[in-house]
């Protein structure tokens, strides 16, 4: 560096040598300082890439007696969930924790209520879920499910470990189902549902007032045929949700009508009656079903509670990158979709569903 060595010049060389010393020190400050600068925005958009797509995916969120889950293991699952049709009553990260929670109580205390689940009684569960036949020879069956995991965001032991505690909950549930009786609370119920409040009004009023609920359900427009207006047989809901809790066909009297209904987005409304109401009826097939779900889910909740304990730590910041991650999938899969069918849209399906009988929420 300059002036750093002997010089038998002059002062004012050495005057000169002195100043070109300053100028380079300065300089090499100033070089220092931007560096700095551009050490420390690298390391800041390293951080904003860290908390941004390294983090949130790798982040704890659940654990679940012996097993911890991170944030891509709910985005996986809320992604499958959504892509496979599933009728969620919640959101799809509140649906895919609650999945969660269920599955591995199931898997981790569960297994031993119903037996052993081997290797073919799995193979049987993908092939009914896949739409295949039971004698589907191996050829065929290898190449059908390698063409759905393709499908779907989900590895091979992510799929086969849901399709593992679905046996264990169909087993368990009938198991349950069979103890709790063939017969019990139904009610029989008609509905309509339209955007129209006041026409939705003057509707109520004529049948209240004497006219027939399905004939004025078809003259208004609300229905195009009989079968839309019958709910037909249900039991009683106990999951938390606009039937539970603003139906409430439990307080029906057979013959009587409730008021407008509004839905929580305000968009639609609803008007049922009860026509009848029997507290010991025999249960059909789906109904013996559905009801062993909801005591899998009572199973779950009450009972092993304190078998598997339950940690969430979910934050709002996870919370929504698995909801972004989630929406763009499905607005990829929604383009897709159409693409394959020309251009119109469709309604989400073509992947087999697994079912998303999730805890409700509330449950830790």
């Amino acid at each position: 560096m300059a002036g750093s060595r002997q010089s038998k010049a002059p002062s004012k060389s050495l005057h000169r040598r002195d100043q070109q010393a300053r100028d380079a020190q300065t300089g090499d400050r100033v070089t220092l300082i931007a560096i700095g600068i551009l050490v420390a925005v690298a390391i800041l958009v390293a951080a904003g890439v860290v908390w941004g797509i390294v983090l949130p995916p790798r982040a704890h969120i659940l654990t679940v007696g012996s097993q911890e889950f991170t944030a891509a293991d709910a985005e996986k699952r809320a992604t499958f969930l959504v892509s496979g049709n599933s009728q969620l009553t919640e959101d799809p990260v509140t649906a895919a924790v609650n999945m969660i929670k269920r599955d591995e109580t199931l898997l981790q205390v569960g297994a031993s209520e119903v037996g052993e689940i081997t290797a073919d009684d799995l193979t049987k569960a993908i092939k009914k879920r896949l739409g295949a036949a039971d004698d589907t020879d191996s050829k065929t069956y290898n190449v059908a499910y390698a063409e759905f995991l393709k499908g779907t965001n989900l590895d091979k032991p992510t799929f086969e470990r849901l399709v593992r505690a679905q046996v264990i909950s169909e087993r368990l549930g009938s198991k349950l189902q069979a103890a709790a009786g063939d017969a019990g609370p139904q009610f029989h119920l008609l509905g309509v549902t339209s955007r129209d409040q006041t026409k939705l009004k003057q509707f109520r009023d004529a049948v209240t007032g004497g006219a027939d609920f399905v004939t004025t359900a078809l003259s208004l427009g609300f229905a195009t045929n009989p079968q839309q207006v019958d709910v037909g047989w249900i039991l009683p809901p106990t999951t938390a949700g606009f039937f539970k809790d603003v139906v409430q066909p439990e307080k029906l009297q057979a013959g009587q009508t409730t008021e407008v209904l509004v839905r929580e987005n305000g968009l639609q409304y609803d008007v049922y009656r009860m026509v009848e109401r029997e507290d010991k009826r025999a249960y059909t097939d789906d109904q013996k079903t559905e009801l062993g779900g909801r005591l899998v889910d009572a199973w779950v909740l009450e009972q092993q509670k304190d078998k598997v304990k339950v940690a969430e730590d979910i934050s709002d910041g996870e919370r929504r990158w698995i909801l972004k991650r989630v929406s763009a999938a499905a607005q990829k899969l929604s383009e897709q979709r159409a693409k394959a069918n020309g251009g119109k849209s469709s309604v989400p399906g073509g992947v087999p569903p697994i079912s998303a009988t999730v805890v409700p929420s509330g449950a830790k």
